[in-house]
């Protein structure tokens, strides 16, 4: 059996592409998933404190989600 190794070469080196393209979504995906659950607990710890104790970070309530994004950007 005759094997075309210009052919073997280009199918495996597809494949390795793909494994690359592949393994760079997953870590996308979960690099998405973890941010956004990083975000998630950061505004249920800040939306648990306090009135005084967010006005002692220099936050109002209303100003959580702005202040959330903000920290999670200096990421």
């Amino acid at each position: 059996m005759v094997a075309d190794t210009q052919t073997a070469g280009t199918d495996r080196g597809h494949a390795i592409a793909l494994s690359i393209g592949l393994l760079a979504w997953i870590g996308s995906t979960a690099n998405n998933a973890l941010k956004t659950l990083q975000m998630a607990r950061m505004l249920s710890t800040l939306s648990n404190m306090s009135d005084y104790q967010l006005a002692q970070i220099g936050i109002s309530r209303s100003d959580i989600p702005e202040y959330a994004a903000k920290l999670m950007a200096d990421d």
